[in-house]
């Protein structure tokens, strides 16, 4: 199973003003920081945004996880690293442990899906033997 997330495409009003504002922040800082300097610091700004921009691939097959992108290292992650699920209002979280756990947001994955995605990804992850955390 293959999906795409992109927020700017979903999104397109937020992605034009955040366009705007990084067009304003480029003007401000060429005007007061040495021309080097300015474009250090912007590129800082959008590669910081890249997850906005730029599409994420999530393919889930029967190796593992695995996460990739345009400007993005690719990640891997068997399956034998997660034991359970939790269905989120803004997409799922794959968990390490069975119970939650104070570093269960270091050690997890978490898959920002549209509504229909998690429905899907969820079925998938009840086939694979995950257990739905509560």
């Amino acid at each position: 199973m293959t999906l795409f997330f992109h927020p700017a495409k979903d999104r397109p009003k937020t992605a034009l003003v955040l366009t705007f504002f990084l067009g304003v922040a480029m003007q401000a800082l060429w005007q007061w920081l040495a021309p080097a300097v300015a474009l250090t610091l912007w590129s800082v700004l959008c590669l910081s945004l890249r997850d906005f921009f730029c599409p994420t691939l999530y393919d889930l097959d029967h190796d593992g996880l695995t996460i990739s992108g345009p400007a993005r290292v690719s990640q891997n992650y068997p399956w034998r690293r997660f034991r359970t699920y939790l269905v989120d209002r803004n997409g799922i979280f794959l968990s390490p442990y069975r119970q939650q756990r104070a570093l269960e947001n270091h050690r997890g994955v978490f898959l920002p899906l549209t509504a229909q995605q998690r429905e899907e990804v969820a079925s998938y992850c009840s086939n694979l033997g995950l257990e739905k955390q509560r």
